[in-house]
């Protein structure tokens, strides 16, 4: 009967291991390869200025992103940003190398060739923020990947609004 009792206590802590793995790997980092390749966005904020830029996106995890700012007297400011990316728990997070502590960490949804991102976190005002959503699109004759139903990675690219795979 004892021997009984320990071989159920053994079992119940296995599966109680097995849990927190499981659990542990859905909450990993990961790339979507899906948000790999070269995506132009833009956002007008409330004083006027337009926000514009090429953000790329690689598999290793880095981004550079070129900005353009149009503010409203006409004059335009450039400067470029790079950092890291990741997912997860099903947020895509964004920490610039130079700049944060922390990341922003955003909400965001695919469409066949572009992307919405909604800010849920401010990695740098962990208070309040302003409702901040944009778009990015992928850019024509850009790279881009996925996986395949095989477990591959495949990288294509859009041609004249068609889809050409290498």
């Amino acid at each position: 009967m004892r021997i009984v009792k320990c071989f159920i206590t053994w079992l119940f802590l296995i599966a109680l291991l097995g849990c927190e793995v499981i659990s542990s790997i859905n909450q990993r980092e990961f790339m979507d390869v899906k948000l790999i390749g070269v995506w132009a966005g833009e956002y007008l904020d409330k004083e006027g200025t337009l926000k514009k830029w090429i953000q790329t996106r690689n598999a290793d995890g880095t981004y550079t992103i070129d900005f353009s700012y149009r503010e409203t007297d006409g004059g335009v400011k450039r400067f470029s940003e790079s950092g890291r990316w990741w997912v997860k728990d099903k947020l895509f997070h964004e920490m610039a190398l130079m700049d944060m502590q922390r990341p922003d960490k955003y909400r965001y949804r695919l469409d066949e060739k572009c992307v919405y991102f909604e800010l849920v976190e401010d990695g740098e005002l962990m208070d309040q923020f302003e409702d901040y959503s944009f778009n990015e699109c992928l850019i024509e004759n850009s790279h881009q990947a996925n996986i395949n139903e095989n477990g591959h990675l495949v990288i294509f690219q859009w041609n004249n609004h068609k889809r050409i795979v290498h």
